[in-house]
């Protein structure tokens, strides 16, 4: 639906705050931390001081846009409270990018700061298996099967 649009100015911070209401009304449907190091076959770790990538993708309730996706470089803090609505508050921070999911007032509870973050919307043909944005034992209607 959107190309990819890079948060590296207030500027542009602040559109993305606009733009998705603060992910008022969203749904977390997937967190997923991307590490680059690994474990080779005779047992030996390379790159495990590196910071792992993230990807998080909300869900909607916007008639045009199925889902946000949020994607983080070089993530050196992931914290987060599922029980709490999301009020998302940002800003930049000793050369990372620091978002407030929860708002700035319970940043003990919920935050993640990247050197680098770019998001993009997500149209309604993403509606589905591929992300499973509906529940997949359910019909379009959310009625169970």
């Amino acid at each position: 639906m959107s190309d990819r649009q890079l948060l590296n100015n207030l500027v542009a911070l602040e559109k993305f705050l606009n733009d998705i209401d603060g992910l008022h009304d969203t749904l977390l449907h997937e967190a997923v931390l991307l590490h680059p190091g690994y474990v080779n076959h005779k047992g030996e770790m390379f790159e495990d001081s590196s910071l792992p990538d993230a990807r998080l993708i909300f869900q909607s309730q916007f008639a045009d846009v199925a889902a946000v996706q949020l994607d983080l470089k070089n993530v050196s803090r992931f914290r987060l409270e599922l029980t709490r609505d999301f009020r998302l508050e940002a800003e930049f921070d000793g050369g990372e990018v620091v978002l407030y999911l929860c708002g700035k007032q319970s940043a003990d509870l919920s935050v993640i700061r990247a050197a680098q973050a770019e998001y993009r919307m997500l149209g309604r043909d993403f509606l589905g298996p591929t992300y499973r944005l509906i529940n997949p034992w359910s019909d379009e209607s959310g009625t169970q099967i």
